[in-house]
Parts: C-alpha cells; structure tokens; sequence
C-alpha cells in the first residue's frame, strides 16, 4: 500500500515539473480573534516570474482580501486588522492571480476577546464609618490598557443584603485604571459587600471586602512543619510561632488541631513552641494518603487575646517522587534506546542511594497478562536512573518506573511505523534550542540541524495566536546547519512557537518548537525611602518605573494584613492570565504517522510543494497514560511593602524631645496614585506616617 502511495506521489510530482508554475506557501494562524490583527506570511519559494497573490477572509461580518506581488525566494507578510466578529463561519481564500493558477479556503476558528479585570481595596475588613478606597485594572491579553467605549464601562456597589448602594456609569479609565472612594456611615449594614464590574452590561469581576466591628490583633501566629510527608515517616513536627507587630516574641498557649482525624495537643510558647504527632500511635489508621488542615490557636498570657493561623500538610504513601523529564513516545524493534528517569524526596532534594536499583518494567499490548520486559538502573549523585532499553516486536508497550514502594506509569510506546527513504527525507530537519528558558530581551537561539544542505529557510514566530515575526533567510553557501536568533518580547510570554521550513525539490522540510519565556512584568518599578523611621514622621518615597507610566500605591498597618487579606493584587494570579494561548488542535489526539506542518503552532499551511500525511487513531482515552507534571508558579511579589516596625536605636529612644501627642492612628497611611506624565520615569512622594 505504501508503495502504491509513493508511485502515486511521484506521478502527481512530475506533473508539477512538467507545468513549471513555482512553488508558494501561505502560513498563517488557523484561530481569528476579534478585536486583534491577524497576520498571514506569504513565500514564493521558485518561480520563472513575479506571481500576484491575492490572500483574504471572508465570513459573517468581514470581508475583505489584500494583492501582493513577489518576486522568487521573497517572502512577505499581510496584516488584516480585524473588527468585532460575529460568529463563523469565516474562510481564508488565497488565489494565484499572475504568474501562478491556484485557489485554496481553509475554515477558521474564532475567538472573541475578553479584557483582564483586576481590583484592590485598601482592606479587606472595614468598621462602621471607614473609607473605602479601591482601583479598577481593566487590561487586555498583553496586560496594557484596554482601549473601551465610554458607555461601556459600569461599577456597582452592594452591602451584604444586595442593596443597590452605588452605581457608576460610564467609567473613564487613566491608562486602564479607575480609582474611587465609598464613605461607610455610621450604621452600615454589616457582612459581605460587593464590588461589581460591568462590561457591555455583563458582569466580568465581582471582589467582595467585610463590614463588621473589629479590633486589629496585636500579634501574628506562623506555623512551621513541612509542605509535604510520607505515612511511613514516624513523626510529624510542628513549631508554632507568635510575634507582636513590633517584632516581641509573645508568651502565653498555643492549642493545635489536626482535621479531620480530630486530633489536638497544647503546649506553652514563648515567641515560638514545638509539639509532635506520632503517624503510627497517635494518628494510626486516621493516616491516609491526602491532606491534614494544622490550625493553631494562640491565647496571650496577659490579655487573653487570641489569634490563629491555618496550614495544610499533604500526606503520600512514599516519600520519593519520580520524574520523567522527556518521555519516550517511540521505539524501533530491537534497537536500544534510554529512558531516563530522576528520583527525588517528597522535598525535592535528589535521592543518592547507590544501591537500590530502579526498575523499568515494560509490558507489551493493552491487555493485563502479557509477557513483559524489565530493565534496571542504579542512582547517580543527582538521583537520576537511565535506564538501557531495547524491546522486542510488538505494536505498543505500557511501562512503569518502581524504585522501592514508589511506582509512575509512563504513557505509552509505540512502534515506529517503518518508512522508506522518501518519509525519511520529510524528518530530516531538527531544532535544538540553545537556551533554555529565555527571559523578555534576551536573545533566543535555535539550531537548526538538517540532513542535507539547504541554501535558505524561512521562519514564523507565533506568540498567543498570532504571527510575531517572520523572516525568509537567504544563505551565500548551502549549508546544513544554521542558528536562528531572535529578541524575545512580551507578547512569548508564556509560551512561543518557531515554525521553520523550505522547500528543497519539490518536497517542504518543517520542523516547529516551542520555547518557554519567563513569565515578568513588562514595566518595572521600584520603590525606595527610609527603612524605619518614628511615629508621625515625614517619610519621601522614591519611585523609578518606565516612563509615562500609572503608578499606584498602597501602604497599611501590618495589623490590617493580620486581621484579614485577599483585598490586594497578586502577581502570580495576573501573570496567570498570561497563559498560554489555545489551539484548536489540542484536542485531536489521534497519531500522525506523518507530521502535519504548523499543527503544534496552531498554524495552518497552503502550499503545492509536497508532504506525506496519514493519520490513525487509538482505540483508548487520550488521558489514560498521561504525565502530570507540576509547574512551578512564581510567588505573589508587592510592588511596595512596608517593613515590619522595629525597636529605635537607643540613641533615638534617649532623646529629650518634648512628647508629642498621637493622634493619628490611621490603619491605611498611604493609598494614592501617581500619573503626572513624566517623562524620565522618576517620582516622588512625601506622607507622614501614622502615630501607631
């Protein structure tokens, strides 16, 4: 059968000889988004005279197509600014006009834009009578501010019984921020309050903050113990802490609670305490593999006063983990190949046992009891195991790794489906990627390796669905490797694909990969001043950021953090919204025998030059043997922070300055923002702190 569909390609690549049009790719993404523009890269890669391209879309609410003329080996891109799309379908259309006779649809999907809301109060608890102070974001998928129609914006305002209290109508934003203010009275309805975003008259974000009577805690409660631990381990450590605002350890007792085995000890701390939980007499059968709430409560010695903290400790049936860092999708009968595995503790540090073996055992077919393989490797320094693999005939095996009571399974291997030197000049282009995990600015470097010389290649770069860059490379000497070398930009952020190609013969060599960027702000900021100062003293703050830029600042008591949180803005929760961008593809899960150029990008490919491509599909979830990998998030960082309050030298505290009378003991001290414009990107800002 195969050969058949070699001699049926040769015949149909003869004909093309013999008509001698040239050869065209058309790349583009295979996704419209509304709102956003859409760029098609076009390539006349040989041709005996210049061909007009006319490229467009059409579709319920666009039409529109754009000419291009190109010359051969000439590459070019064409940027559709799209409205508002109504719903599909829309078609990309190209056509040869001059030069070349072709006519190519492809469908396209279509996804609206949505902006990023983001709010900050400057508490999360409020008494009667307090101002309440808060900031809207309202950002697109870059993180920039949204351009909006005046109408379109809304803030409402309810107290805990859903009454109305504000409304808001066409909100004017300052570079994508609102500020307010809401004056409690005095006799406030207590509870929950909402805040409600509206675009369009559909609600996008809803932040809710607390109205009740309160006093702020004087004192903090950490709980020290780790994250993670194994049931056969014999104990569990718990060290309580418990601080003053003003950094003075407090004494008095501290009752910790496991749930839900319903378990609880009290002990005597001063400014910290220890107490243990035996896994085996204590907590017994109560132990299983999941998760243990720590909630401690510490009672002041002299004023009674209580104040608690809540952790969570994850049980697991073994205290190693095992990970595969790139999982082997394929084998060739009879051929080795290693699979390598890294075996760490429940904390991450690396296992250094150089004696007991890991074991990889392989079983052929999807059925139970089928004859299988195993293989053993020992444990170097850094708790990795490569194992040395060879396996017999048979069309997939399911393995699994076990090192002592710890076993992962892998996800499946197949057979490599056999290929003649016709397929095998398809997979002849590689790409390594020479940095590993770039940061924005930094320079990307990709190898590009092929088995043959090539005299040019072009490439795509595709971030959050659209094409970034595109460039056709012409090279003085065939040659068979090369580097391709790029800025990274904001818009990679998280995740980039480079798509490379070139036609040589007739036939397209591509290959794509992707390239994971490190996910930051674009605009920087930093603040400083004075890093302890008195009671109701003048404090300057000096703020650098780029310039022109919306600054905003927030400043409270530490009590306040104490007493509640949730009211401020957290960077990894905003930096998740810069997740990576779907496509469309990631939901076929059938098996390529051939690849199909673009699909890993989310990019479709219109071209009369000549790749194989056959697909089949398994009869099994596509999630049964899938890898979990844990992605490490970045942690919340403040913009500006205040330092904790700390004893005045004794210098200061000797002083005979007459005593001044506090008055002032505001819990918010700073809650303003900066936009004058200015251009150096330089700002200051003098408050007077509060008498607490």
């Amino acid at each position: 059968m195969f050969k058949n569909f070699y001699l049926v390609y040769c015949i149909l690549h003869m004909i093309w000889l013999a008509r001698g049009n040239g050869i065209y790719s058309i790349v583009a993404p295979k996704t419209l988004q509304s709102n956003h523009k859409y760029s098609v890269s076009v390539t006349l890669h040989d041709a005996k005279q210049p061909v007009r391209f006319n490229i467009g879309i059409t579709g319920p609410s666009y039409n529109h197509s754009e000419a291009v003329n190109l010359f051969t080996m000439e590459t070019t891109q064409i940027d559709f600014v799209l409205p508002k799309l109504d719903g599909g379908p829309y078609l990309l259309i190209s056509k040869g006009v001059e030069g070349l006779d072709f006519e190519n649809a492809t469908e396209l999907h279509v996804t609206q834009s949505t902006s990023n809301v983001y709010m900050q109060t400057d508490k999360a608890m409020y008494k009667p009578g307090d101002l309440v102070q808060y900031r809207i974001l309202v950002l697109d998928e870059t993180l920039r501010p949204t351009k909006l129609k005046e109408a379109s914006l809304k803030v409402t305002i309810k107290d805990a019984q859903n009454n109305l209290v504000r409304d808001t109508k066409n909100v004017k934003l300052i570079k994508g921020v609102f500020s307010d203010k809401l004056q409690l009275t005095e006799q406030p309805v207590l509870g929950v309050w909402k805040i409600e975003v509206s675009l369009n008259d559909h609600v996008e974000k809803a932040k809710t903050f607390e109205v009740a009577k309160y006093v702020l805690p004087k004192f903090s409660v950490d709980i020290d113990t780790v994250a993670d631990l194994a049931i056969t381990e014999g104990l569990l450590k718990v060290t309580i802490r418990a601080k003053y605002t003003y950094g003075k350890p407090v004494k008095g007792k501290a009752t910790v609670r496991l749930s839900p085995v319903n378990l609880e000890k009290t002990i005597d701390v001063n400014g910290k305490g220890h107490v243990e939980f035996d896994l085996q007499k204590e907590l017994k059968s109560a132990v299983k593999e999941g998760a243990v709430e720590i909630f401690a409560v510490v009672q002041e010695e002299l004023t009674d006063s209580r104040q608690n903290n809540t952790i969570v400790v994850k049980f697991h049936s073994s205290q190693y983990i095992i990970k595969i860092p790139n999982a082997v999708g394929e084998f060739e009968p009879n051929k080795p190949f290693e699979v390598k595995a890294v075996i760490q503790y429940l904390n991450g540090k690396p296992v250094r046992d150089t004696v007991t073996p890991a074991l990889l055992q392989c079983r052929q077919g999807w059925e139970g009891n089928i004859k299988s393989e195993i293989f053993k490797a020992k444990l170097d320094d850094h708790g990795e195991a490569i194992f040395a693999v060879k396996l017999p005939q048979a069309t997939v095996f399911r393995c699994e790794i076990e090192f002592v009571d710890k076993t992962v399974h892998l996800p499946p291997i197949h057979r490599k489906i056999d290929e003649d030197n016709f397929v095998t000049k398809t997979r002849e282009l590689t790409l390594t990627l020479v940095n590993k995990t770039p940061r924005v600015g930094e320079d990307v470097s990709i190898a590009v390796k092929a088995s043959n010389p090539f005299s040019y290649l072009v490439y795509v770069i595709v971030g959050r669905g659209n094409i970034l860059q595109m460039r056709n490379i012409p090279l003085p000497n065939p040659q068979d490797f090369f580097t391709i070398t790029f800025k990274s930009t904001f818009e990679m952020i998280p995740n980039a694909h480079v798509f490379v190609y070139y036609v040589d013969n007739g036939d397209l060599k591509f290959q794509e990969i992707g390239v994971k960027i490190q996910p930051e702000f674009e605009n920087k900021i930093e603040v400083t001043g004075s890093s302890q100062a008195k009671p109701g003293q003048e404090v300057t703050l000096n703020v650098k950021t780029d310039p022109n830029s919306y600054v905003g600042l927030l400043g409270v008591d530490q009590s306040v953090l104490l007493l509640k949180s949730g009211n401020d803005l957290h960077r990894h929760a905003i930096l998740n919204d810069l997740r990576p961008y779907k496509n469309w593809e990631e939901n076929e899960w059938g098996r390529s025998v051939y690849k199909v150029p673009g699909k890993k990008s989310g990019l479709l490919v219109m071209t009369n030059s000549h790749y194989p491509y056959k697909v089949f599909y398994m009869m099994a979830s596509p999630t049964m043997y899938q890898l979990r990998t844990s992605v490490a998030m970045p942690t919340s960082v403040n913009a500006f922070s205040i330092p904790a309050p700390v004893s005045l030298p004794a210098p200061l505290m000797r002083s005979a300055e007459p005593q001044r009378i506090r008055k002032d003991f505001a819990e918010v001290w700073l809650y303003d923002s900066l936009d004058d414009n200015n251009e150096t990107g330089h700002l200051t800002l003098t408050k007077s702190l509060p008498d607490t």
